[in-house]
């Protein structure tokens, strides 16, 4: 590759380019590794501060990612949250397979804030568990779900691994009707870097609110924590009058 620097164009715009390309032409592979700045830098005969800046857009618009202590890899394509469906949905959809760590699981009283958002008694029993979302060896989702204990007791002795959605329905005679939720870009923590494999500069999508069964029951409230460069939401907005 040559950089032309008499060109208009800026070198690390140029590099941008051959990168997109090099991925587009199927040369460099999904969910491998790019080179290193420093072989990018020797080869295309530029600094590396030049590199880094080609290299850091790439990772901003999703098209590459970084995994701590790996290197930068080439983004597959984004898993897509279109309506209801689980992750483990989503994750078989695109042809890859849902692997889950339960991280924490707990029966207290003690989150009368969740109550209230739910619209129950700040004394309500709930079972809380964390659970870290991967699709293959991916990590991909940090999930934590308040779910009042009356509604599912011994929920525990089913595999939390799989399915909620599925245990719900199957066990508990309940189905999803919608979700009320809000989205917002953050910044990752110390600890969601280390279960994401991620830098402190990949935005996570914070995806949190209650799902509601068909019946009207307020069935459980979750905070989820997703990677912005793994997965995306597609949201219809329309007009009740229509």
């Amino acid at each position: 590759m040559v950089i032309d620097k008499r060109s208009p164009v800026p070198a690390y715009y140029q590099l941008k380019n051959y990168i997109i390309d090099s991925i587009s032409s199927g040369q460099w592979k999904k969910d491998n590794p790019i080179p290193s700045e420093r072989e990018l830098a020797m080869f295309a005969k530029v600094s590396r501060m030049t590199v880094r800046q080609a290299i850091n857009e790439l990772v901003n618009e999703g098209i590459l990612y970084r995994v701590k202590g790996k290197g930068t890899f080439i983004t597959r394509t984004k898993i897509e949250q279109k309506n209801i469906m689980s992750f483990s949905e989503m994750v078989k959809s695109k042809g890859m397979v849902p692997n889950t760590q339960i991280l924490e699981f707990n029966s207290e009283r003690s989150y009368p804030d969740i109550a209230e958002l739910m619209g129950l008694q700040l004394q309500t029993e709930f079972y809380r568990f964390k659970r870290l979302r991967k699709a293959g060896d991916i990590p991909v989702a940090i999930e934590e779900v308040y779910i009042p204990a009356e509604y599912c007791r011994n929920i525990q002795k089913y595999d939390l691994t799989g399915s909620l959605y599925g245990i719900l329905h199957e066990h508990y005679q309940f189905r999803i009707g919608r979700m009320d939720v809000s989205i917002e870009a953050i910044l990752p923590d110390i600890e969601q870097q280390k279960l994401l494999l991620v830098g402190a500069d990949v935005p996570l999508l914070k995806v949190y609110g209650n799902t509601i069964a068909d019946t009207g029951i307020e069935l459980f409230h979750e905070i989820s924590y997703y990677r912005s460069d793994k997965l995306s939401f597609k949201v219809s907005i329309f007009d009740r009058k229509i």
